[in-house]
Order: C-alpha cells, then sequence, then structure tokens
C-alpha cells in the first residue's frame, strides 16, 4: 500500500453571519443567541429579564421625568456596549455631564462625520437607526427592522434583512455507554449533565447500543434527550445518515465524543455561515481541579468535536460505507476530515478561539495503535482563531504596477571577514541577502499599485472596508503582517477624502520623526503622486510649509493621527509585500529634484556628522574635528541633528558622511558619490542605511563596533576611522 497522503490546513473562519434582531413585542420565545437592539428603557428592562443578549440601544425619546430618566440610562449603560441618541436628548444635559459619565454614546444627527462610510445622515426614523447601528457594529444580517430602500443600497448586496425568523436549533449528537471502569463512567456521565445544562444546546440525541435512558431521567435537563437505539458502536456514517434522514433543515449539527461537553463559547455558533463548511475542533482538557482549561497538545493534529450545517450533509448522497469506521480509534478524526473534504465540505478549526472540553483525567483508554483507522488522505487541521473580518489578500479592480530600476553595488567594511560576517547576519533576518566580494543587484520590475473604491486606510497605511481587510499575498510571511499592529477598530473615527493614498508599513514608526517621515513616506507618496496628482496623504502637524515647498502642500491636508483612520471614495497604493518593502533610486530622484538646493555632486572636503547618543557636539569638538584637521586643514565639519529633518542643506555637497544609529533617512540629501560610514554595533545588525546607499549612488561602508560604554564605543570610531581613512582617503578626491 502506498504511503498516505498528510495534507495540512490552516484555513480561517470568520464570523460572517452577525445578526442584530430589533426586539419589540415579539410573541416567539427569544433566545440570547443573536445580538439584540432596543428602542426604549420599558423594552430593554423587558428583554433583559429573558435574559436577551442586548448589545445596543437606540432613545429617540424622553420616558418620563428628566431626572429619571437619566437615572436609569446611567444604571443600564454599564450592561450595553452602544447607546444612540440624538441631539434633542443630548442638549437636555452638558457635554460635561456625557463625558464625565458615559464612554459608549453616540450622537445619531452627528454620525456621518465620524464614519463618512455609512454616505447618508440618518434620517430621523427608529428603523434608519438601528440600520446604521448595524453598519457601525459591522453586522451582516438585520432581522425584524424594515430597511429604507436608499438604505439597503448602502448596507450592499451581501447583507441580509429578514422578518419573522428564529435562531437555529442545536442538535448534539454523540453515543452515551456505561464503561466498566467507574471513574472512565463518571467522567462520561458528567459531560452529559453539563451539556443537558448548556443553554446553546436544543436537542442531544444519543445513538446508543442498547437502552440506557435510566442512566439520565434525574438529570436536570434531560428533556433535551432522545435516544435511539442503533445497536452497534456509532460511526460517522451513523451521523451521517441520522443527520440526512432525521434532522431538519437549517439546523446546527454537533458530533462529539462522549468525553467532550460544550461550554458558553458555543454562541459563536450564530455569528457564522456553516453551510458547506465543517468545524473540526481541537479540544480543550478539562483538569477537573479548579485549574483553566488547556489546549490539547503539544500536537494539533486531532479532533473531537464536528460541527455542520443540517443542510450541507442532506443536499447530497453519501457514501456511507466510507465513513462507516468508529470514533474514537486513532487517526478516526483525520481521516474523516479527508473524506469530508472530498465530498466538498471546506474544513477549518478555530479552536484557539471556539472551546470545546474534554474530561477525561481516569486515563482509561481501550485502543492499541492497531486500531489505527486506515485511510490514502490525513488532514492535519492547525488550530486557529475565529476572526471577525473577512481578510482578502488584494482587491478586484485591475492592477498597475511602477518600477524601481536595477542598482548594482558592493558591500563593504573594513576587511572581508567583517563584509562575510554581515552578510551572513543580515541574511539570517531574511531580508537583505547580499554576498561579501562581489557586485550584488537590485531590481524591482513590478510592485503592485492596487483601487480601492469606499475604502479606508489606517494609520500605517493598511487598506480596509467595513466587511474585509486586504492583507496582502505575504501575510503568512509574519514579518509582512502588518495588521498585527494596526490600531484601528469598528468604531475609530474616520477623516475623509476623495481619494487616498495607501503606503503600508508594519506600525507608525515612520510617523514619528522627520526624518524616517520625508524618506519613507513622502518619497513613495509623491511617487503615486504623479499618475494620481488628485490624492491626499497623511500630513505630519509641522511639516506643511517644508511639503509646500516641495510642491506636494496644495491638497487638503489629512493630518496623521493614530487614533483616526482615513474614508476615502477611491483608495491608490500598495499592499505589504517585498516589492513594495524597499526603497528605489526613483524613489531617492523624486526626493532630490524636489530638494531645490541638492548638488549632483560632492563639494571638496566637507564632513557632515549625524548627531547621535554616541556622535555627540563635545566628540566631535574634541575627538573628530582634531583629528581631521590634522589630516587636512581644509576639512569642513558640519553637524545634524536628526530632529532637523528639513535642514538638508548641511547635508548637501557633502564628500563624508558618518552616522550611526537610527539617523540614517536624512543621508539621501548627500550627493551621488559621497563617502559614508555607518557605524553599527555587531550584535545589532542592520541593513537599511545600506540599502538606501546603494539606491542613492553613495559610496558607503559599514564598520562594526563591540558593545561597551558610551566612551568606549566613541573610542572604537575613532579607531576605525583612522584606518579607513588611511585606506580610503582617496576615495574622498576622487
Amino acid at each position: 500500500m502506498s504511503k498516505p497522503k498528510v495534507m495540512t490546513l490552516t484555513t480561517p473562519t470568520v464570523r460572517n453571519m452577525r445578526t442584530l434582531i430589533w426586539l419589540q413585542r415579539q410573541k416567539s420565545v427569544y433566545s440570547s443567541k443573536w445580538d439584540a437592539v432596543v428602542t426604549s428603557l420599558e423594552r430593554y428592562h423587558y428583554w433583559d429579564d429573558q435574559n436577551a443578549r442586548i448589545v445596543g440601544m437606540i432613545l429617540l425619546q424622553l420616558e418620563g421625568n428628566i431626572d429619571d430618566f437619566m437615572a436609569d440610562l446611567y444604571a443600564v449603560s454599564k450592561d450595553v456596549t452602544m447607546i444612540l441618541l440624538p441631539q434633542s436628548i443630548l442638549s437636555l444635559k452638558t457635554q460635561d455631564f456625557w463625558s464625565d459619565n458615559f464612554d459608549n454614546v453616540l450622537n445619531l444627527d452627528q454620525l456621518l462625520e465620524s464614519y463618512p462610510y455609512l454616505l447618508q445622515s440618518w434620517n430621523g426614523t427608529a428603523e434608519d437607526a438601528i440600520s446604521l447601528m448595524a453598519l457601525l457594529y459591522r453586522y451582516n444580517r438585520l432581522v425584524d427592522c424594515p430597511v429604507s430602500e436608499s438604505r439597503k443600497a448602502m448596507l450592499g448586496s451581501s447583507f441580509i434583512v429578514e422578518q419573522g425568523i428564529l435562531p437555529q436549533e442545536t442538535w448534539l449528537i454523540t453515543q452515551y455507554f456505561q464503561h466498566p471502569d467507574k471513574e472512565r463512567a463518571k467522567e462520561i456521565r458528567e459531560c452529559l449533565v453539563k451539556n443537558c445544562a448548556c443553554p446553546y444546546l436544543d436537542r442531544i440525541v444519543l445513538l446508543n447500543e442498547k437502552n440506557l435512558s435510566k442512566e439520565w431521567k434525574k438529570i436536570p435537563g434531560s428533556e433535551k434527550i432522545t435516544q435511539v437505539i442503533i445497536k452497534r458502536r456509532l460511526t460517522y456514517a451513523n451521523f451521517l445518515q441520522f443527520v440526512h434522514d432525521q434532522v431538519p433543515n437549517n439546523v446546527y449539527t454537533i458530533l462529539c465524543n462522549a468525553d467532550i461537553y460544550m461550554g458558553s463559547s458555543l454562541s459563536v455558533l450564530w455569528r457564522m455561515d456553516l453551510k458547506e463548511r465543517m468545524l473540526a475542533l481541537l479540544r480543550w482538557d478539562d483538569s477537573a481541579d479548579g485549574e483553566e482549561p488547556v489546549l490539547f497538545g503539544p500536537r494539533a493534529d486531532s479532533q473531537d468535536t464536528w460541527i455542520l450545517l443540517s443542510d450541507s450533509i442532506k443536499s447530497q448522497s453519501w457514501p456511507y460505507a466510507t465513513f462507516d469506521f468508529p470514533l474514537g480509534q486513532p487517526g478516526c478524526d483525520n481521516a474523516f476530515a479527508g473524506h469530508m473534504l472530498r465530498n466538498r465540505i471546506s474544513l477549518s478549526n478555530p479552536a484557539l478561539t471556539f472551546q470545546t472540553f474534554h474530561l477525561h483525567n481516569s486515563n482509561v483508554r481501550n485502543y492499541t495503535k492497531k486500531d489505527m483507522i486506515i485511510s490514502d488522505l490525513y488532514i492535519n487541521l492547525v488550530p486557529t482563531y475565529l476572526i471577525d473580518t473577512k481578510q482578502e489578500q488584494v482587491p478586484k479592480e485591475k492592477v498597475q504596477a511602477m518600477c524601481n530600476e536595477l542598482v548594482t553595488f558592493e558591500v563593504k567594511s573594513s576587511s572581508i571577514s567583517n563584509e562575510i560576517t554581515y552578510c551572513t547576519m543580515l541574511e539570517k533576518e531574511g531580508r537583505y541577502k547580499w554576498e561579501p566580494t562581489v557586485e550584488n543587484h537590485y531590481f524591482e520590475p513590478a510592485i503592485p499599485v492596487y483601487r480601492w473604491k469606499n475604502a479606508c486606510v489606517t494609520p500605517n497605511g493598511l487598506v480596509y472596508d467595513p466587511y474585509t481587510i486586504y492583507v496582502g499575498k505575504h501575510v503568512e510571511e509574519d514579518r509582512f503582517n502588518y495588521w498585527k499592529n494596526a490600531t484601528v477598530d469598528i468604531f475609530t473615527p474616520l477623516q475623509s477624502a476623495k481619494k487616498m493614498l495607501a503606503i503600508p508599513f508594519p506600525d507608525t514608526t515612520p510617523f514619528r520623526t522627520r526624518s524616517h517621515y520625508v524618506l519613507q513616506y513622502i518619497a513613495r507618496a509623491c511617487r503615486l503622486l504623479q499618475d494620481h496628482p488628485d490624492a491626499s496623504f497623511w500630513v505630519v502637524k509641522g511639516m506643511e510649509e517644508y511639503l509646500r515647498q516641495i510642491g506636494c502642500g496644495t491638497l487638503p491636508a489629512i493630518y496623521f493621527d493614530e487614533n483616526t483612520a482615513c474614508w476615502a471614495e477611491e483608495v491608490v497604493g500598495l499592499l505589504p509585500c517585498p516589492a513594495a518593502l524597499e526603497l528605489g533610486r526613483e524613489d531617492v530622484s523624486m526626493l532630490r529634484s524636489m530638494l531645490r538646493c541638492f548638488q549632483s555632486k560632492p563639494e571638496n572636503k566637507i564632513c557632515t556628522v549625524i548627531l547621535s547618543k554616541t556622535m555627540t557636539y563635545q566628540w566631535i569638538e574634541e575627538s573628530l574635528t582634531p583629528y581631521l584637521l590634522k589630516k587636512d586643514p581644509e576639512w569642513i565639519i558640519h553637524m545634524v541633528s536628526e530632529n532637523d529633518a528639513v535642514h538638508y542643506d548641511e547635508i548637501v555637497g557633502s564628500a563624508l558622511c558618518l552616522v550611526d544609529g537610527d539617523s540614517w533617512p536624512l543621508l539621501w540629501a548627500a550627493p551621488p558619490g559621497c563617502c559614508i560610514l555607518e557605524f553599527q554595533q555587531e550584535l545589532e545588525l542592520q541593513g537599511e542605511c545600506q540599502h538606501l546607499c546603494h539606491v542613492a549612488d553613495l559610496n558607503s561602508w559599514v564598520l562594526m563596533l563591540s558593545k561597551g560604554s558610551i566612551i568606549d564605543v566613541q573610542e572604537q570610531i575613532m579607531l576605525q576611522l583612522e584606518k579607513w581613512y588611511k585606506k580610503n582617503f582617496i576615495e574622498i578626491l576622487i
């Protein structure tokens, strides 16, 4: 027999059927399976007594006198996520009153100002206010609330509006049995007790070998149990056939082992669309000693619970013989997953969020390796998180591209061994793969430039719309998973623009210093502006005059603020990927073309030092200046602070620049051919400065330093400089 295939899947699971219901005076019994909104304090108290999951409240008029109303509102506000009030109510109290007592109240009349993607102001009705709440919360379905045609168009074609429906029922299907070991039997019975108590389970079906009904007669909640005698050990085929033949449509069906019980996280079922999908869940082990449950490990290729919508089973014919192997044997879970995949059921394992609990501390087991279920395909389902927003790699709009032309360069240091060490250490980081002692090349022939309609841009340049985030094609590489540092959420206030540029970064570091902002953001923005001159971009306050000087200050300013994002009718820009990561010669040329004082070649004997914690004024005056003047009295020493990022005239025309740390972004203003000495700690090597030098046609060396005190490092810098000058001073004169 040929070796079976093992397929590893990391399929994401999205809460893509989040439902909001307007609770009024419905006659049907409501459960807490859906989120709810109410439109009066009276209805809040009524439905709260019914254990409804009320997340929002919309109040359009006073109920009773103002003091009682405010006292009641204050009391219930602690248990409600969002409260929407019109200006007519908000004006009854001062702004200080509202800010001091409430942190979850929004002004209905001003929603559009903070959330322009709503597209239309509130029309004054309760129905439209609920529709706005559904949009703000990113719900996918609205129940028992009429929606106007104009608002429907804004909600989008994928948004569902329904009337008079109820949440799906949930049936748990397993096999109960009496284990000969008393401790093991006690664990299995305890799981049945816990499942009977679970409020999210509507029915428990026991497909038993024999009648065991006396075992659960006294268990609270046992009226949920239906026993079916199948006279054999439960197989996956029994489960599929029972659901296919006996379970109604639109029912969540859960198959699990007898030692599994459900918890409160089962409530996430009603936030997902499970059509043609199966959740196959890794268990959380319950030690039964009061300690927190632990996700089963170290191996994660195991599942004990399987959840499907009954329609997915009832809609097709099943090869029952293929599935006729019992639960609880080695390999059964992976084989079952493989067979389901072949029957066009997609698989995911969101066990990092969705907890199902395993009670097996007796350590009694009744199988061996020879009981292994044989299959030609096994599925290893990697545990993942449930996510609230759909993830797309790229938008559907047509892609354009820009190019970074070919650049050739050599990596130079104080010795060949140091060049080898430097290149080797950088390669381990995965970003720069350079070779010592030979000519290297940088070339990016096609940097994708994407377009979006009605989308938002985060402070670090990522793109999203109300229901989707765009992650790029390299999100599986941790260095391109920029969303993990994004600071936006569904309530982040939005500035607005007609058209906005998107230039992604891992975080907002490039906006914290002027030099990084100009080099890493403005350079790329100006390149995009050549093709999109009507686009806006993030403007750091205090940089307006400089941007006007270089011709980028004529558009409406979208001021950078880490606590906001920007919504635009059109977004143009980049996504996280290797191609978009690095600056090119074109970026540097763009900045140089806008710098009026830029010089295309060095002036004789100007040395610029970019100040840092190590290269200080005192060190320059006491050590560096005397050394250089001794070598040649024509040397002129310039000192530049990184904080003076717009004062590039001190760098322009330099023949030699000294830099260490993170102050290298200023170097683009140096003329081609300028000698750059970059000093780096040998344990903290990075390649960004050298890459800038390569694409800016600067003549650079990286000189490595040992760790030490500031005085020790200053002495090392002088020693390295003396050696370099002795060997390479002729380079300055070329």
